[in-house]
């Protein structure tokens, strides 16, 4: 039930008015407006165009070659956008992590109103959304926020099972989907995630059949069925004993034995503070707060929130391969603490606990925010001058909301002081969405330059890229190309009989003698990321 704190009399629809207005202005505002970024947009893409042109949904490729990476939830979104759009294009995309995010928001405000009020739950949204990983993700085509809607769906079904009286059996089973659905978006971390974050607090308090009940016959056989559903398709078409390494490679030994993004134990310990700005500056005391004489009452919402940031926290750091966006699934649970601190002080007078302890974060914040406002346009002067408008006046956001922020609240007027502090975070996402992400997009220039080059190849002849954003030039080209990574290969290539062409970055052609590859020219050149490409032809119309 919810706890006493309320928003408004008038109940649930101005609070889902007010989030849907947010996710709209926070994830949908010019969503498609850019190209799609290396490296994992234009691969994703990539991948959902070529399902849509052969019309297989079960075994996925990557520029006509078998790719297995990733389960196909993600791509069949990005399918089903497509669909509704005519095609795969930007938006179409994004439109899956936008969504996630939007729905993610709802469910963290539900969740928060459940453990604490609805206030809090409002807030906890109003955080999540806000925090600088979160703005990131649920603009981007990138599998996590899909996979952080299913996560915190089966959280938020696994808790309301636990704290339901007789049983909560068919919400465990929903969960029990939730992370299926989950395992076909990323993989069996979609299982693993969900039980790390509400058994440690049952154990905890010796809720033993609470733990038990998780461990539901029926929701297990529901997972079975909706994985197996597409697995067994998978091993039947590629062989049992390859889809069993697939899973063991990309599952085990990427967590034992990680190839890339390999770094130490304490990664997160940095990582998660950048993800979580600015609300990290806050999170401190949330945890005071959610531990504190006041909230005994609360002690086990602050227990379950605690361990499910602490168990998501241990599991990634001793996997070999990290990601700042592997912890997404923590993210609700910081953001409730935080929010509970806000909700707290917004309640009560100026001398209550809460009050005091939102003073120091709020003070902190400011500083900082200060400093940004400082340090942003010096830096921007420095390197890019063009942006150092744009620079000032993020700056100038952050600093006016963190320091109108801190006087209201030292009034007394908390309420005045969260809305500034939130509604400086909404115009710092404008600007950046109106202002440098064209200029971002400008510099990367990529699909006009892809275009550029489109016109340029010859349908008769061999086409071929290097590795640096071959996923962006396929897609963007419409054509299949060879890899041609290092100079032996480059070499290689290019003295093949017939007519060739070779897309290529300048410091890899300077390793490359073309004095010794006859008849090889220069049919293109331009700049993409500031470095300088070249369209290489031999034999080739022109």
């Amino acid at each position: 039930m919810d706890g006493p704190g309320t928003v408004n009399a008038r109940g649930p629809w101005r609070r889902l008015a007010l989030l849907l207005a947010a996710g709209f202005v926070l994830f949908f505002w010019r969503l498609g407006s850019h190209d799609l970024w290396p490296p994992d947009e234009p691969r994703f893409a990539l991948v959902a165009k070529e399902m849509w042109a052969r019309g297989d949904y079960s075994v996925l490729s990557l520029n006509n070659h078998l790719y297995t990476d990733k389960p196909p939830l993600f791509f069949w979104a990005i399918n089903g956008f497509g669909r509704l759009l005519g095609g795969i294009d930007e938006w179409a995309a994004r439109l899956p992590s936008a969504v996630s995010a939007v729905l993610a928001i709802l469910l963290i405000e539900r969740l928060g109103a459940w453990l604490y009020d609805r206030r809090t739950g409002l807030l906890a949204a109003l955080v999540f959304a806000t925090s600088l990983q979160i703005l990131e993700r649920g603009r981007w085509a990138s599998i996590d926020m899909t996979l952080n809607l299913f996560v915190l769906s089966a959280v938020v079904l696994l808790w309301r099972g636990r704290a339901e009286q007789g049983g909560g059996r068919t919400r465990i089973a929903l969960a029990w989907v939730m992370m299926a659905l989950a395992t076909l978006a990323k993989g069996p971390v979609g299982l693993i995630l969900p039980i790390l974050a509400v058994l440690p607090s049952a154990l905890i308090e010796r809720d033993f059949r609470s733990a038990r009940r998780i461990v539901s016959p029926i929701g297990i056989a529901l997972f079975l069925l909706i994985t197996l559903s597409w697995f067994g398709l998978f091993a039947w078409r590629l062989g049992p004993r390859y889809a069993l390494w697939v899973l063991m490679h990309q599952n085990v030994e990427r967590y034992v034995g990680a190839w890339n993004a390999t770094h130490p134990v304490w990664y997160y310990l940095w990582r998660f503070p950048v993800g979580f700005f600015p609300w990290i500056v806050f999170l401190p005391w949330g945890i005071a707060q959610a531990l504190s004489r006041e909230e005994r009452e609360r002690r086990s919402a602050a227990l379950f929130l605690l361990t499910w940031i602490a168990s998501i926290l241990l599991f990634f750091s001793f996997s070999t391969g990290k990601r700042g966006v592997y912890i997404i699934p923590l993210y609700p649970a910081a953001a409730i603490l935080v929010a509970r601190l806000l909700a707290r002080a917004w309640e009560s007078d100026v001398s209550s606990g809460g009050a005091r302890r939102l003073r120091a974060p709020l003070i902190a914040w400011a500083a900082a925010a200060l400093l940004l406002a400082t340090g942003l346009p010096l830096a921007a002067r420095h390197r890019y001058p063009e942006l150092t408008l744009v620079a000032a006046s993020i700056g100038l956001a952050f600093a006016s909301g963190a320091v109108a922020a801190a006087v209201l609240h030292a009034k007394g007027r908390t309420g005045g002081a969260l809305i500034c502090l939130l509604g400086s975070l909404v115009v710092v996402v404008l600007v950046a969405t109106d202002a440098l992400l064209p200029w971002v997009n400008q510099r990367q220039n990529i699909s006009h330059f892809a275009s550029d080059v489109k016109t340029r190849l010859d349908p008769r002849a061999g086409f071929a890229t290097t590795e640096e954003k071959r996923d962006a030039w396929v897609f963007y080209t419409g054509r299949f190309a060879e890899e041609a990574d290092t100079p032996p290969a480059i070499v290689e290539y290019l003295s093949r009989p017939g007519p060739r062409q070779l897309l290529i970055e300048d410091d890899l052609l300077r390793a490359v003698d073309l004095s010794a590859l006859p008849g090889v020219v220069e049919d293109l050149r331009g700049t993409v990321a500031g470095q300088p490409y070249h369209l290489l032809s031999k034999d080739a119309a022109r």
